[in-house]
């Protein structure tokens, strides 16, 4: 995805191999989406149905598209699951029920970004609306 790409470019030219928490992740891109401003509403770790999301970012126009975004990080060089750690992050999307607050918003569709990251590189598995 182009999110991914270019996500995958920034770290490469920026970070440093040992910033490799998710809490450092999570900063990062909430630097990235700050741009947004003027169409979302920018969200960090609050509560939604069973828990709190990472990221949501809730369009000032209710008829755009609602993004939540759950980060997971790999910590690990010999830990090269990332399949696993993307179906992770998208289940605990769903299970945690994290699109009830932008439903409750009168959002209508809601897509859920699940976003692993390794080192340098970054991996993102995408669903479309609720």
């Amino acid at each position: 995805s182009d999110f991914e790409y270019l996500i995958n470019q920034l770290l490469l030219k920026t970070i440093s191999y040992f910033d490799n928490n998710e809490s450092f992740y999570h900063g990062f891109v909430l630097g990235l989406l700050v741009e947004l401003h003027d169409h979302y509403l920018v969200h960090s770790n609050r509560e939604s149905g069973l828990g709190r999301y990472d990221v949501m970012l809730e369009p000032k126009n209710k008829s755009a598209n609602g993004i939540i975004i759950e980060f997971k990080s790999i910590l690990r060089e010999s830990d090269n699951d990332v399949e696993k750690a993307c179906a992770e992050a998208m289940k605990q999307i769903e299970e945690k029920a994290y699109a009830t607050a932008l439903i409750e918003n009168g959002i209508k569709n809601i897509f859920k970004y699940a976003v692993v990251f390794k080192g340098k590189q970054c991996f993102v598995l995408f669903a479309g609306s609720v």
